[in-house]
């Protein structure tokens, strides 16, 4: 996602996340011949939201750049349907992956769908886990990612701060832990929407376009709770309302540095995406100090060990 508006056209610039936080059963157009009954909701979030290798590519090269070294080993935490596992691994022959999130129904599509029609040699080093991200357990990685905005489900102080303690437990020596964020002089509006025609290449009836709808359904500016929620629309007029929901608190930039360093990392980075002439981004992201607070922003954020 670039530092611009949630209505660009960049795939990153989309809030969600398949991972498990608080989801609910979407909701399909009754008949079975509308385009919404033929839909996959993994498969929509995939073109709609997900963007693996640009975001392999910023882990790997942000590693080097940091560490001074090659990353191999990552586990990826809300993991989801395991897509960015599949991408880390498909780019480096000697890289390996684990993959977290609490619902085994997700981790399996993503191992039936995506993993195992890649090849024995990329299944192998992969390892899929239904567990708890708070309970590490070994190997110890070289870098852990927490994409999506998924670890905003930990809502006070102290439980975000236990995954990031837990998150570091999990890493080597001189690991990193990714994260991204967003925020923004929109993002605290109740009932904000955004909208974007997506192209449907080919999962939904022979690749017709599709709508998706991200949409911000209250905002507490006492406690920064959000409820949001994402829909996708198609050219019959019918619908999956609530493909996936969300309830999470909004974590401010300095908040989460500063939950990072009280879990033991030692330095707390981010990143904003470079623009060129046209304020379209670059795909290149900068160790940034300050930035604009632009409608819609989002960022990476590293942590070191």
């Amino acid at each position: 996602m670039t530092e611009r508006d949630a209505t660009s056209a960049s795939k990153r610039s989309k809030p969600g996340s398949t991972a498990s936080v608080a989801k609910k059963t979407p909701k399909k157009a009754a008949s079975k011949s509308t385009l919404a009954s033929q839909a996959d909701r993994h498969e929509l979030y995939e073109l709609a939201v997900q963007d693996p290798p640009s975001e392999v590519r910023f882990v790997g090269q942000t590693f080097k750049r940091l560490r001074g070294r090659p990353a191999l080993t990552l586990r990826e935490d809300f993991a989801g349907t395991s897509v960015f596992c599949l991408e880390w691994v498909r780019s480096h022959k000697e890289r390996t992956a684990i993959a977290v999130d609490l619902d085994q129904a997700t981790l399996d599509w993503g191992l039936n769908q995506r993993i195992r029609p890649a090849g024995p040699s990329i299944e192998r080093r992969i390892v899929q886990r239904c567990a708890n991200v708070l309970d590490p357990q070994p190997p110890l990685v070289d870098v852990a990612v927490g994409f999506n905005f998924s670890y905003w489900c930990f809502d006070t102080r102290p439980a975000l701060v236990e995954y990031f303690r837990a998150a570091r437990a999990g890493l080597v020596a001189d690991g990193m832990l990714v994260l991204d964020a967003y925020g923004g002089t929109e993002v605290p509006k109740h009932e904000l929407t955004s909208r974007e025609v997506r192209d449907g290449k080919g999962v939904v009836n022979g690749g017709k376009a599709y709508t998706y709808e991200w949409e911000q359904i209250d905002y507490n500016p006492i406690d920064a709770r959000m409820n949001c929620a994402i829909h996708f629309e198609f050219e019959d007029g019918s619908r999956i309302d609530r493909a996936f929901s969300y309830s999470w608190r909004v974590w401010s930039l300095p908040e989460i540095r500063e939950l990072l360093l009280e879990a033991g990392f030692t330095k707390v980075r981010v990143w904003s995406e470079l623009e060129d002439e046209d304020g379209d981004g670059t795909g290149r992201f900068s160790d940034a100090k300050a930035f604009d607070n632009e409608g819609v922003w989002w960022v990476y954020i590293t942590a070191e060990s």
